[in-house]
């Protein structure tokens, strides 16, 4: 029987302290940095899932696939979108994070077994230590886990 995928979102308050939003901040070239947005970019993606799109604020976004069926997650801090995956998985618990801060912004593998895909690029660690990229303006595809697998987003930055 094939994998079933569902997914929901899960927004979790973080403290912003005194971090600019995502349109007041600069580029490194020190244009405005206006939006972030993250969009499902599969159609087994966008059946399960419960967001069309998300515009990502500034701070830390993360994304990881839930531990279990169970109700509570293991870790106090969870990912902010939450993934279902039946076994065998192909993504991570705590998969990647996308973090936008002074007008940069930034994805990182969180040390993935099967990593994590901007483009064509590979964030991959063999140490199970994070591996990032800053993301340039443009809309980018990202892929977590196989780069066959479901698990696809467009990623535009403007």
């Amino acid at each position: 029987m094939a994998n079933v995928f569902k997914s929901i979102l899960g927004f979790f308050s973080r403290a912003s302290n005194g971090s600019v939003s995502a349109n007041e901040s600069l580029s490194e070239t020190g244009d405005a940095l206006s939006e972030v947005w993250l969009h499902p970019d599969s159609d087994e993606l966008r059946a399960q899932t419960a967001i069309k799109e998300q515009k990502l604020e500034a701070g830390v976004f993360r994304i990881g696939r839930r531990a279990s069926d169970s109700v509570a997650y293991p870790d106090p801090n969870p990912p902010d979108l939450l993934l279902f995956e039946n076994s065998p998985f192909t993504v991570s618990r705590i998969q990647c994070e996308i973090e936008i801060d002074g007008g940069k912004v930034i994805l990182r593998d969180m040390g993935s077994r099967m990593g994590t895909c901007l483009g064509k690029k590979r964030l991959r660690s063999t140490s199970r230590q994070p591996s990032s990229v800053v993301v340039p303006k443009g809309t980018h595809r990202l892929i977590l886990g196989s780069r066959q697998g479901p698990f696809r987003f467009r990623l535009v930055v403007s």
